[in-house]
């Protein structure tokens, strides 16, 4: 029985599987990613031989390049056919579905700001990530793989994909699997955002996760994780700030 507007995560087609035992496993994965930063990044400090440096911008993101596409190609390795069509569904996006990205767009622009209010009101401040100079070679490969190329896909296979089907094969709402995804997905960037930057990626991230509850489909939840690590990562570093 359809339970709604927000009932994609529970359909299951035949050609699908249950992949609630994969829970662990995509936990693990995001886990990895969050390891293998640290551990790149230590190495790069390691090999400089001062603790007190900071890393280059292009390292940091170039880390989480490789981090963040170790953990979904582990996924996509440890995962059957079926599995994989169940936890990363990626069709051709309707016209509905388009036009709710664009418009879901500036509200999650909106939606992190308010977040990171929210979190200034409690007395946390975001962590700074704007503070790099695109016109460095390294800089820019190292932002535009790592935020603008890889980040997006592998995320949304990672915490909007697997997780959020494994949550939902394992009998919880689609609202609840939304929810826990979201805490994960936000708890992730405390590391590079500190607690404020998590109040302000979980309000951003209500919105990719309607995307892909609402249309039972990745492809819209990418493209407006795109248009915005395009717009925060690129133009603001560029023009704004």
């Amino acid at each position: 029985m359809d339970t709604g507007w927000l009932s994609g995560v529970n359909r299951r087609d035949t050609v699908k599987t249950n992949i609630a035992d994969r829970l662990w496993l995509t936990l693990g994965a995001a886990t990895l990613a969050i390891v293998v930063i640290i551990v790149a990044i230590s190495g790069y400090i390691f090999t400089v031989g001062d603790p007190t440096v900071e890393p280059p911008t292009g390292v940091v993101y170039g880390s989480s390049a490789i981090a963040l596409a170790l953990a979904a190609s582990l996924l996509w390795w440890q995962f059957d056919e079926a599995e994989r069509r169940s936890a990363f569904p990626l069709r051709r996006p309707t016209r509905a579905e388009l036009a709710l990205t664009l418009v879901f767009f500036p509200l999650g622009l909106g939606a992190f700001l308010g977040g990171e209010w929210v979190a200034g009101l409690l007395g946390f401040e975001m962590e700074p990530f704007y503070a790099y100079d695109l016109t460095d070679p390294a800089t820019f490969v190292g932002v535009v793989v790592g935020a603008v190329i890889v980040s997006p896909v592998a995320e949304e296979l990672l915490y909007r994909g697997a997780l959020i089907s494994s949550l939902g094969d394992r009998g919880w709402s689609p609202v609840a699997a939304g929810f826990g995804s979201i805490a994960v997905f936000a708890g992730y960037h405390v590391f590079a955002l500190g607690v404020a930057g998590v109040f302000a990626i979980a309000a951003w991230a209500v919105f990719p996760t309607i995307l892909r509850i609402r249309f039972d489909n990745l492809t819209g939840a990418w493209l407006l994780h795109l248009l915005n690590n395009v717009y925060a990562y690129v133009i603001v570093a560029l023009f704004v700030v």
